[in-house]
């Protein structure tokens, strides 16, 4: 499955870092192709996938389920989004768990880094693990 942002081709201006009344106006205002089964989504991780995609950094692709429910990357996809990068999707499996939402609709967290308050991502926090494993770059 092939997914190509709507403007390939056009050169847009982006800024290298991403605020939070930036986040809250896509979050709120955009429009959004897929579904996401959050209902919440946490800053610190946003920001720093997307100043990491700024500086050439791919981190792979968005698992959708139905061609509609992001399953696997939403942090991911809203980065890419509001950084204009093209990003491949692959199919995905859904839970009958999942209940699908708009975007439009989830929460941010800007209180808490959910990488840093997890052993297995807080390595994610700083840059150093770039250097260790292939990011496209």
């Amino acid at each position: 499955m092939n997914n190509n942002l709507p403007n390939e081709g056009i050169k847009i201006e982006t800024e290298i870092t991403l605020d939070i009344e930036r986040l809250k106006d896509f979050i709120a205002n955009g429009e959004h192709k897929y579904l996401t089964a959050h209902k919440k989504i946490c800053f610190a991780i946003i920001k720093r996938i997307y100043t990491r995609v700024i500086k050439g950094y791919r981190f792979g692709a968005i698992k959708i389920s139905d061609n509609e429910l992001i399953i696997d990357g939403n942090h991911r996809y809203i980065a890419y989004k509001l950084a204009h990068v093209e990003f491949q999707i692959i199919e995905g499996t859904r839970s009958f768990c999942d209940q699908s939402r708009s975007f439009n609709e989830i929460e941010i967290d800007i209180k808490e880094d959910w990488d840093f308050n997890n052993p297995k991502n807080k390595k994610y926090c700083n840059d150093d693990f770039l250097s260790n494993e292939d990011y496209n770059k």
